[in-house]
């Protein structure tokens, strides 16, 4: 993993400044999944998810209709569910980090496949010296260029990490969303 981390700076990094490139803002909402989730040797039952995300981007071009795109994000779930005769509600804020190879297909249509970082933990229990602080995700996006500035966007990410039951309830194992990208600059 690190050596792809180390990979996906070094194309940022070592760029030709003839590409172009831009900055962007993006703000989505969506749903999460799981599958058969237990706490306690409990089945959790009428598990629902909401996610709401905001996102920084930087996207640059690599070749003719191939472009890379990273950044930061803040992504909140929205939790609620029943085990036993009990029930929660949760809200958990991660961090993401994504690393995404996109290509043109159409002149307005792009469809990109990549990686994302994100805490697994909350902020408050994460221990470098722990397992199952960082989850890597499976992404793949779509996005819709309306004009100059704004696009439509689609994103499904899959968990690939072998995360627990237990910390699955605060960020499902899939979601997906929807939302609206506005170019910066």
């Amino acid at each position: 993993m690190k050596k792809i981390v180390f990979l996906a700076f070094a194309l940022i990094l070592f760029q030709n400044n003839y590409a172009q490139k831009h900055f962007s803002a993006e703000i989505l909402t969506g749903v999460g999944f799981n599958k058969n989730l237990t706490l306690v040797n409990e089945s959790i039952e009428n598990y629902n998810v909401f996610t709401t995300q905001v996102n920084a981007n930087y996207q640059f071009n690599l070749y003719k209709k191939l472009f890379a795109e990273t950044g930061i994000g803040a992504q909140w779930y929205f939790n609620s569910g029943d085990v036993g005769v009990s029930n929660f509600k949760s809200t958990s804020l991660h961090l993401n980090v994504p690393f995404i190879i996109s290509y043109l297909l159409f002149k307005k249509t792009s469809i990109g496949i990549g990686a994302a970082l994100s805490n697994n933990k909350s902020f408050d229990d994460f221990d470098f010296r722990a397992n199952h602080n960082i989850r890597t995700s499976l992404l793949l996006k779509g996005a819709y260029i309306l004009n100059s500035n704004f696009s439509l966007l689609l994103i499904a990410k899959q968990n690939l990490s072998n995360t627990p039951d237990l910390y699955l309830i605060n960020q499902p194992n899939f979601d997906v969303s929807v939302g609206i990208s506005y170019k910066i600059f």
